[in-house]
């Protein structure tokens, strides 16, 4: 039996390490007539002055094809009632499908992009990729955040309103997580 207060190694590739994350819903613009929709995890502010994103996207997806075309996103923050829409777009391909048709969605016309944001989400962002990097297998895309709009009964002035706002965290294939208790540290 394994002493726990002792380390194992694992494979510097088990990225799961760094899991449960935030899972966003990421929105692109095919053309005039027709959005795409990518589930993510790997995405971050890396910046308050100027307000910068950073979303690392596999360099085999649609929506990496997308990105690299028109540079224009919506990154939805999402709750437990999107578990199943987030899995679903997560492992559907909108090369072969209309992800957007096939799962319902809904457009929220953004102010500052022409990639609309998702109807229920909690928090609507309207980016525009600034650069992209090579990372690996994935680009790294760094967004200038033009917008932000939330659900006014989700967000309060010190943040999301985690009673009303179930951000979903993304643990591994289809398991997902919610954050469920606040600690303040000691001052």
């Amino acid at each position: 039996m394994e002493n726990k207060n002792e380390y194992i190694a694992i494979d510097p590739s088990e990225y799961y390490v760094f899991h449960p994350r935030p899972a966003y819903l990421i929105v692109t613009k095919i053309d005039e007539n027709r959005y795409n929709v990518m589930a993510v995890s790997w995405a971050m502010p890396i910046s308050s002055e100027p307000p910068l994103l950073a979303i690392a996207i596999g360099k085999e997806s649609y929506t990496h094809e997308i990105l690299s075309r028109n540079g224009e996103l919506t990154v939805n923050i999402v709750g437990e009632e999107h578990a199943n829409l987030v899995y679903k777009a997560g492992t559907l391909s909108g090369k072969k499908l209309d992800k957007w048709k096939v799962l319902g969605l809904v457009p929220v016309p953004s102010e500052k992009v022409s990639v609309p944001g998702i109807k229920g989400a909690y928090g609507i962002v309207e980016c525009k990729v600034r650069s992209k990097i090579d990372a690996g297998e994935c680009s790294l895309f760094i967004c200038d955040i033009l917008a932000i709009k939330v659900l006014a009964n989700t967000y309060t002035k010190y943040g999301w309103n985690l009673r009303k706002a179930k951000i979903l965290l993304h643990q591994s294939g289809r398991a997902f997580v919610l954050p469920g208790k606040i600690i303040f540290a000691e001052r």
